[in-house]
């Protein structure tokens, strides 16, 4: 899908008196510096993938990656942190992988077969190989599915697999079988597995080896060498990879720079070959004709989030003040001011996050389109011409979270609705939200293994839905939702939470923003990187090569 703007809801090239513009917001978050911001699109955005009809892919080099944050441990089991799997997931796989547009294919699982709504047997690749000459076997992977259930320290006990999907046992049927028991047929746990955050197989035995949170034995395109916290995690060439030819590269050296000016210093003087950046870095990094920038979306996307409880009564209960906020948020706006033209429209699925979303079609013309007349309308039918105050609670950090919420409360002003921000940091932000202990919070949600991680709260049998909204009532997204999570058949289950979005768009308990695009910056030596939607720099370990 395009990101070109949309028609309708265009930001005004010269703002008019009162409004913010996108440097009013940096120089408000104290963002702007010599060249900090750069007109026009960014230079030098390059796509992943070669060429049809290029040459043979060199092999060999070193690639030295920037992290944005230490991955504190890297343990296979149980950790909270992205971080963590950017550390870890060079050298751990699990049975299913995405590809890079996220859809399911086998990895140490070469098939498996679903023997009825609650047994799945996976049949593992033979010859496979751990780190320390191994084969792996179904025994490997029936000690993992245990270490994923009860995750051992340093991992954090409450992040299970059960958590996630029901496993009730693991059998090992035969040496490449394991055949996985479910408590409820659960569509839930492909996706859970190719998304590998929480799911890889390790060799059994292995904590009983090895200090998991410095150490680790996995199957993947890398061998760990060492991991020193705050500094750097070093690998090198997994010469018995499955995936004959891959990795192209000798050695893959991730180095800890939190700091974004300490990144940009470093790749300008050779120190690192890439890294992560914001928009306005990007694009001034992109003038340099040494480097390239690179850009695409993630599961990360802005939403408007009510509470919706009991004997409160409060405006936006009613369905239709809803639909008007909605209606009075011009998303173009958003993107342009805040993001400066980069971004998509998000539904409660988020843009790319495989074939579940709504298309950006479908989203602009109808659920999500600028609207201040429709708006306008509603909140008279509601009873509220007059408008109302809300506090807005947000996040501190990051700082386009401020902004957004800067630009929505001049959007709102013109249906009478007065917004104060508060913003507050993100460990108290996140306990009142876990709470419900808000009235309207601008957040985002992040990646999920399965569609339903963005539609579960909606049902009642998820406990945060009497938290947050327990005065929602619509049976059809209840079933939709309900049922989608235990069809097995995706050809059955993509219309049904396509369905549950469209209804759920109408509702409007939570009002979906934008999706924030991912900027990456690389020298011209590296090729094939890609910015990976699950956020996970997927194209280090297996496509990326090095030329001049």
């Amino acid at each position: 899908m395009s990101d070109k703007p949309a028609p309708e809801g265009a930001a005004p090239e010269s703002p008019g008196k009162g409004e913010l513009n996108r440097r009013d917001l940096l120089v408000k978050a104290g963002q702007v510096g010599a060249g900090a911001v750069a007109a026009g699109a960014l230079a030098g955005s390059a796509k992943a993938g070669p060429s049809r009809g290029q040459a043979p892919v060199p092999t060999g080099g070193r690639v030295t990656w920037a992290l944005e944050q230490d991955p504190v441990h890297i343990a296979p089991f149980g950790a909270t942190l992205t971080s963590n799997h950017w550390g870890k997931a060079p050298m751990y796989e699990s049975l299913i992988e995405w590809d890079s547009q996220l859809n399911q294919r086998p990895a140490l699982a070469e098939s498996w077969k679903v023997v009825d709504k609650r047994t799945v047997d996976f049949t593992l690749r033979r010859g496979v190989r751990f780190h320390n000459g191994k084969e792996l076997t179904a025994a490997d992977a029936k000690y993992s599915f245990d270490l994923m259930e009860n995750p051992p320290v340093p991992g954090s006990p409450v992040v299970k697999l059960s958590g996630y999907v029901a496993v009730e046992s693991t059998e090992v049927r035969s040496r490449y079988v394991l055949r996985v028991k479910l408590k409820n047929s659960d569509a839930r746990l492909f996706g859970h597995l190719a998304w590998n955050r929480y799911t890889p197989i390790v060799p059994e035995g292995m904590y009983q080896q090895v200090n998991a949170g410095r150490q680790g034995i996995g199957t993947g395109p890398f061998r760990l060498l060492e991991y020193q916290p705050n500094s750097h995690v070093e690998y090198e060439r997994n010469q018995r990879y499955w995936k004959k030819g891959r990795p192209y590269l000798d050695a893959l050296t991730m180095k800890v720079l939190p700091d974004e000016q300490a990144r940009i210093a470093a790749l300008r003087s050779n120190a690192i070959d890439g890294g992560t950046f914001n928009a306005d870095s990007a694009s001034v990094l992109g003038r340099d004709r040494n480097l390239k920038v690179l850009k695409g979306g993630t599961a990360a996307f802005r939403e408007l989030q009510f509470t919706i409880k009991k004997g409160e009564n409060k405006p936006w209960h009613d369905k239709r003040v809803r639909q008007a906020v909605n209606f009075a948020i011009n998303r173009q706006e958003i993107i342009n001011k805040v993001y400066g033209g980069n971004g998509r429209y998000s539904g409660h699925v988020p843009p790319g996050y495989g074939p579940w979303p709504l298309s950006q079609d479908e989203l602009k013309s109808k659920y999500l389109k600028f609207d201040l007349p429709k708006a306008q309308a509603l909140m008279r039918a509601a009873g509220q011409s007059r408008g109302f105050s809300v506090t807005l609670t947000t996040f501190s950090t990051p700082l386009d979270f401020a902004q957004v919420a800067s630009v929505m409360k001049q959007q709102l002003k013109r249906i009478n609705i007065d917004v104060n921000i508060v913003a507050q940091e993100p460990g108290t932000f996140g306990s009142a939200n876990g709470r419900g202990a808000f009235d309207w919070d601008l957040t985002a949600r992040g990646m999920r293994g399965d569609v339903d991680g963005y539609l579960a709260e909606f049902n009642p049998s998820a406990a945060i839905f009497n938290v947050w909204y327990p005065e929602y009532r619509n049976v059809r997204v209840w079933r939709l939702v309900g049922n989608g999570k235990i069809q097995l058949d995706q050809a059955k289950r993509i219309p049904m939470y396509k369905e549950a979005q469209r209804l759920l768009l109408e509702d409007l308990v939570q009002v979906p923003l934008v999706a924030v695009t991912k900027f990456q910056v690389v020298r011209k030596r590296v090729n094939n990187m890609y910015v990976a939607f699950s956020d996970f720099n997927t194209g280090l370990h297996t496509s990326v090569y090095v030329k001049g």
